[in-house]
């Protein structure tokens, strides 16, 4: 069984980034296989909205976001960690989300209706790390995560979100976040058994 983190964060070693991987090490505890993305250390281009499809390719574009079309269609599991900022997902975590449009076929019927089709066949499940220094609410983040894992053929299995996680010690010194963070990889583990 594989496991990826997707670390959205532009800081390594910290609160999002720890989280990530204490999940990931409560998957390896149950027999997963990991390893983890730092989308800050990838070169991911904005998607252009090209006016085509790219198929049999997932983008016209071939950076470092191959890596993750790979992730996505080859894993079992994605841990997607991301800081909330004004709201939402970190830009780093868009980027690759936006990028990630093309895994869905857009066509209309005889009536002009759109018809979204998966491209991906594989079905993965996914948990998703949040973490905020002041929002208390993540649904707005949560909302572009649910698109993607739609689009990707992610089934969410579980949420770690983390308010104020800058206040204190943070997330690398604070037992219970730690393991909650470990709780969520080794669920994930159980919910892919399933």
């Amino acid at each position: 069984m594989r496991i990826v983190g997707l670390v959205g964060s532009p800081r390594k070693g910290m609160n999002t980034d720890t989280l990530v991987r204490e999940a990931l090490r409560g998957a390896e505890s149950q027999g997963a296989a990991t390893e983890v993305l730092h989308l800050n250390s990838m070169d991911i281009r904005p998607c252009q909205a090209c006016p085509k499809h790219p198929a049999p390719n997932h983008c016209f574009f071939f950076d470092d976001m191959q890596k993750v079309y790979e992730v996505l269609e080859n894993a079992d599991g994605i841990i997607l960690g991301s800081p909330i900022y004004y709201g939402t997902v970190s830009a780093q975590t868009k980027r690759m989300i936006d990028r990630a449009n093309c895994l869905t076929w857009i066509d209309r019927d005889s009536d002009g209706k759109a018809i979204f089709t998966p491209r991906l066949e594989k079905i993965k499940k996914g948990a998703v790390v949040l973490v905020s220094d002041t929002t208390e609410d993540p649904s707005a983040a949560m909302l572009p995560i649910r698109l993607f894992f739609h689009d990707a053929r992610v089934e969410l299995a579980g949420e770690l979100f983390i308010p104020h996680a800058d206040a204190g010690k943070g997330a690398r010194n604070n037992e219970e976040w730690l393991e909650r963070a470990c709780s969520l990889g080794a669920d994930l583990v159980e919910a892919i058994r399933k």
